[in-house]
Order: structure tokens, then sequence, then C-alpha cells
């Protein structure tokens, strides 16, 4: 809660602050709405996805003295990462299509390197039918700070994907917090950051992300290694292996697995995961998957109905995600329907749908 507040207030106090400092960088700022009260919603829009931008320059201000020139972190980190990938066209394209349905359907992976500045508001409901239903929402934030040749951005909020990978909660809750991160040089084609962040006022972390990409014939490989310590969770290490196929310029399939582990919890987390995503048409796009969920050891813990999580697969899934622009390109809605066969119901049919709104201002995709 603490948290949420310290978010609330910092998006509040942005536009003050760029207002302050935008005629001293020389940033024209929009109109004042207060002038014109017959604005439609692309002005509203516009004018706080500027206030976003501009506060991302003032504050990079502050953050550039100190970085020297260097041409192998300075170039945008899309392109630089993608100008590691074999320069023949068709490899590339598996690349970029790959990139693209990260970008649209917002992997938390693909945000993990993504390096642009942005406000998010989202909010949704999700509906349990044999657990509890709950409305949720959420601000997060990235400020890249150009000046600092692409080296250092401030995040706020959470990363992780709320659809379309079914992981546990414990590796759901891994990259929330507030922080800077910093993007190590690139050597080859292994891309790395590392954060120092706070999730909540009394659990400061640290986390590094590594990822690596190999093109094997028509497939993309990815390999994603993460590590990170917090004052209350102590370490955890997770391994996300990504291997894409472009099936054509709308199709993709990806095979996803996933192991996790932490120094408290005896045993190994694992996910596996077939999805295939598919654009209609611009602004428009939906992707099935299949999914299991699974342990190594016996947990100590006790479910609500008294069951002891067990050895093994313990939870097996199928869902689907549409996900389609309301206005432009920063309001989107998401309507995701999962069937899950989870040990906590003894294996019996669970139906849950998640309903979530997106809201952009800044960065547009």
């Amino acid at each position: 809660m603490v948290l949420k507040l310290v978010l609330i207030c910092f998006v509040s106090q942005m536009a003050l602050f760029a207002d302050e400092r935008g005629t001293q960088s020389g940033i024209s700022t929009a109109t004042s709405l207060e002038k014109d009260s017959s604005y439609d919603t692309d002005e509203v829009h516009d004018y706080l996805s500027r206030k976003v931008l501009i506060f991302s320059t003032n504050l990079d201000q502050l953050f550039s003295g100190g970085f020297e020139e260097d041409q192998n972190s300075s170039l945008d980190t899309e392109s630089r990462f993608a100008g590691q990938i074999d320069k023949q066209e068709k490899y590339l394209k598996i690349y970029q299509a790959a990139a693209w349905f990260d970008d649209f359907f917002k992997d938390e992976n693909y945000l993990d390197i993504k390096n642009k500045s942005f406000v998010k508001v989202q909010g949704g409901y999700i509906f349990d039918k044999r657990g509890d239903s709950a409305l949720y929402n959420k601000i997060s934030a990235r400020i890249k700070l150009p000046k600092t040749q692409e080296k250092l951005q401030i995040f706020i909020g959470d990363d992780v994907q709320e659809g379309g990978i079914v992981s546990n909660a414990r590796h759901a809750a891994m990259n929330e917090g507030i922080g800077i991160k910093y993007y190590l040089p690139l050597y080859g084609r292994l891309f790395s950051n590392a954060s120092l962040g706070l999730s909540g006022i009394d659990n400061p972390y640290v986390k590094t992300h590594l990822e690596y990409p190999i093109l094997m014939g028509r497939w993309l490989f990815k390999a994603n290694q993460n590590f990170k310590y917090a004052v209350e969770t102590e370490f955890d290490e997770w391994t996300d292996l990504y291997f894409d196929r472009k099936l054509s310029d709308k199709e993709l399939i990806r095979i996803l697995f996933q192991r996790s582990t932490n120094n408290r919890i005896k045993g190994m987390d694992y996910l596996t995961q077939l999805s295939y995503m598919n654009m209609l048409k611009n602004g428009v796009g939906y992707s099935y998957y299949v999914a299991a969920n699974g342990r190594t050891k016996d947990l100590s813990d006790t479910y609500e109905n008294g069951l002891h999580p067990q050895e093994g697969v313990y939870n097996y899934s199928l869902g689907a995600v549409w996900r389609q622009q309301l206005v432009k390109e920063y309001l989107f809605y998401q309507i995701e329907p999962i069937l899950s066969y989870h040990e906590q119901y003894d294996y019996r049919p669970n139906y849950l749908l998640r309903f979530t709104i997106d809201l952009y201002f800044g960065y547009k995709q």
C-alpha cells in the first residue's frame, strides 16, 4: 500500500516537475488545458504524453554527467540488439517478428530490454469460479535517460505480463518495485542489465538480467537468465528458454520452458507452454496457449482446503488472449478466458476470466 501511494504521488508530481524545467530545456509544452474546455480525448492524451517525455528529458539532464560516448552502448536498445543478429534478411525477419509480437502482447522479458519512456495505467477484473474474484489496478513507468548513452533508466511498478504466461505467484512478483536500471555494454549477442530498487519501503533488492539469442534454421532461440537478491525473499534465480518460429507475417509459434528457484523453498518450480499468436489486423491480435506448471519437491505449506502441495505437475491450463486497440495506440483492452486444472481443487476444472484495460502515456507502440 505504501509503495502504491509513492507511485501515485510520483506520477502526480511528474507534470509539475516538467512545467518547472520545460522552459529551461527548450522544450515547448502543450497549450494549457485550462484555457480550452473543448479539447477531445486525443488532445488530453497528447498533452499528458508530452509531459511524460518532458519529464524524461529533464531528468536525463540530472543523470547525464560522467557518461562518455560508447558506441557499444549508445545505440537504441532494439537497434543494437538486432544489429548483432545474422544480417541475412530471412533471419532478421524472424527476430523482428518475435519482437513485434512481444511488443504487442507485452512479454516481460521484452520489456526488460525495452528502453522507452512511458507511463502505463492498468485496471481490470479477474473472475475465479473456485477462488476469489477481484478488481485490480497498477501504475508502472519507464523513464529513458538517453544522455547517459542508453545506460540508465528509471522504472516504477512492474513489467510482469498479466496474460499469456501462467507463471506462479512467486515469479509474478519478482519485478515489482521502483528503482534504477543500468544497461551493461553489449558483448557479441549477449545483452545484460542490472537493477537496484525497492519492492516495498523496507525491501531493497538487486537484480541482473542476461539474454542471448541464437538463430537455428527457421527457429529463433532466446535464453534469458535472471538473478535477484531481496531482503524479504533472499535469493531468487529463474531461467526462460524461448523457441520462436514465424509461420507468416501475421503468425508466430512459441515454445517456452521456464524454471525458478528460491533459497528458502525446497526444489525448483517449472513451466512448459506452447503458444500460437496471430495478428488479424493492425491493433488487433489473439493467442492460444496450453501450459503446465510443476515443482520438483513437496512443500510444507497447506492450501485452504487442507491439501498439501505435492511434487510433480500441479496445474494444467488452456487459455486464449484477445487484445485490441480501443483508441489509436494508447488505449487497449484485453480479454483472457482460462480453463485450469489445479491440484488445490483436486484437479477439477476451474474457470477464470481476466479483463484488462491498458492506458499508455508517452512512448506509443
